[in-house]
């Protein structure tokens, strides 16, 4: 799933689950990360916090994602330059 998204965002998680596998290979293939803040804030979960050193952004509102998702504006900048 990482490799076909264009960003991965965890909203819940425990330390074993799928969901940290995605974002663990997320941040291997170079994709944006984003973790949920009630995950950081947990205090039983210990991966998400280490995420954050490999590059994970910490996600307060769900509008902090678009800027890092292409766009047909974006995508027509890359190709016109």
């Amino acid at each position: 799933m990482a490799l076909i998204s264009n960003a991965t965002i965890i909203v819940e998680a425990k330390d074993n689950s799928g969901s940290l596998h995605q974002g663990w290979e997320a941040l291997r293939l170079g994709r944006p990360l984003f973790i949920w803040k009630t995950v950081l804030d947990d205090p039983a979960l210990t991966k998400p916090k280490k995420m954050l050193e490999y590059g994970a952004m910490r996600l307060s509102e769900p509008d902090e994602v678009f800027e890092f998702l292409p766009s047909p504006d974006r995508v027509l900048e890359i190709i016109e330059s």
